[in-house]
């Protein structure tokens, strides 16, 4: 046998051996047989190719990256190669690079209908909304074997666009086209969630578990709803597993903590919003949680420096702003009360949500008053009480206090806002 020959013999043994690997899941050997066809073989690019399959399973994307763009210098022809790029570049978060490679593939070869579901996510990550619906629509059409895929991806996009009855929609068609879809039932659960329809959101996220129990987010998701429908032993159980597979998640303690802190488990609350600062510093509503629970523990200058430091955070919290503003104005220490403070806060809480929330302007009237300014709190009284009559008996109590020329003096264990 002529050496080239045996060269290519071996080449392909290894290549042969690689492919085994690959598809039994021995990933590190499939990237060991495939190296060494590609030293035998430097030309051949579906060596190349495989190499970037097997290292994309091993958590390895700049090395199948780099594999993919050596196996595109050989065969630029391929649309193959572009398309395992893209997908590559997508998962990098590489949008615009992706749709490069989509198109690139597309233009070589465009019965590709899954590449317009890819190309459909970057364009939507990139903020494209119209050119992302109108590949779903192309995909949907071409490749009905995966069109609940489609439809959960164009669900996401209107649930980003807050457009939540057309998600409602897609991912009733999803579930409805395949109910052992773990990945459909939690979406349709975050839609379900963002329109407050908290039993069935619960109904779905506990479906998604029972098909996949692994699912951490699905439990967080949970924890979240059984938290607003104050079942807080369920949803402290639920954190806990959380915390018990991912004990570096900052929002399973920040969730874990409000639980904690409604069922009178002070302490606790307070242990785990500081364990959510430690693991994310920049981390606004771990900051503005853990001043909750100093501003009911009476420690007002710790929930102050809290406060100030949510707002390092994000400068335009509007809900920070008003909890500061509360503080200064209503703190029953007169050491810690500053009128002046407080209406600046308050102002600019009302600012940013433009003079539309009535808790704002409740503040805003508590700082007048803490300033002598009556009329004025009286004034901004009756607009809160305009704009929220259902709160109106607690905003008439404070209104009568400043048509009485008294400021109000804040309770420390229950804060209105």
């Amino acid at each position: 046998m002529m050496a080239n020959d045996r060269t290519t013999a071996d080449a392909q043994s290894l290549f042969d051996r690689g492919h085994q690997s690959l598809q039994s899941g021995d990933f590190p050997e499939a990237v060991e047989c495939f190296t060494r066809a590609i030293r035998l073989k430097p030309n051949i690019a579906a060596g190349y190719r495989f190499r970037a399959l097997a290292y994309l399973e091993l958590g390895q994307r700049i090395d199948a990256l780099n594999d993919l763009d050596q196996a595109i210098r050989i065969r630029s022809d391929d649309p193959m190669l572009y398309a395992d790029r893209a997908r590559v570049l997508y998962r990098q978060r590489s949008f615009l690079a992706a749709i490069a490679d989509c198109d690139r593939a597309l233009g070589l070869d465009p019965g590709l209908a899954p590449l317009h579901g890819l190309r459909g996510e970057c364009h939507a990550a990139n903020g494209e909304t119209q050119k992302a619906f109108a590949d779903f629509a192309i995909a949907m059409e071409q490749d009905p074997q995966n069109l609940a895929d489609y439809l959960i991806a164009r669900a996401e996009l209107h649930l980003e666009l807050e457009d939540f009855d057309a998600a409602l929609a897609d991912a009733d068609s999803a579930v409805e086209r395949d109910p052992e879809s773990t990945t459909a039932r939690q979406t349709r659960g975050m839609i379900h969630r963002a329109m407050d329809h908290e039993a069935d959101a619960e109904a779905d996220f506990t479906r998604t578990l029972e098909l996949d129990p692994d699912r951490v987010l699905a439990r967080l998701a949970r924890a979240t709803v059984r938290l607003g429908l104050k079942r807080y032993p369920e949803a402290l159980a639920d954190c806990d597993a959380v915390i018990r597979t991912l004990p570096g998640l900052p929002k399973a303690f920040e969730i874990r903590g409000m639980a904690r802190k409604f069922s009178g488990d002070i302490a606790g609350a307070l242990a785990d919003y500081h364990e959510a600062i430690r693991l994310n510093p920049g981390s606004l509503l771990a900051y503005n949680l853990r001043a909750g629970v100093y501003y009911q523990q009476q420690l007002y200058n710790k929930a102050i420096q809290d406060h100030l430091e949510a707002l390092k955070r994000d400068p335009k919290s509007a809900g920070t702003f008003n909890q500061l503003g509360w503080i200064w104005a209503t703190a029953p220490d007169p050491d810690v009360r500053n009128g002046t403070r407080a209406k600046e806060c308050a102002t600019r809480a009302c600012e940013l949500t433009e003079w539309q929330e009535a808790g704002y302007l409740d503040t805003l009237a508590a700082a007048c008053a803490e300033l002598g300014d009556y009329e004025d709190a009286a004034k901004w009284m009756l607009k809160a009480i305009a704009l929220a009559p259902e709160h109106e008996d607690d905003y008439r109590t404070r209104l009568d206090l400043y048509e009485a020329d008294k400021p109000y003096r804040g309770n420390s264990t229950l804060n209105p806002r």
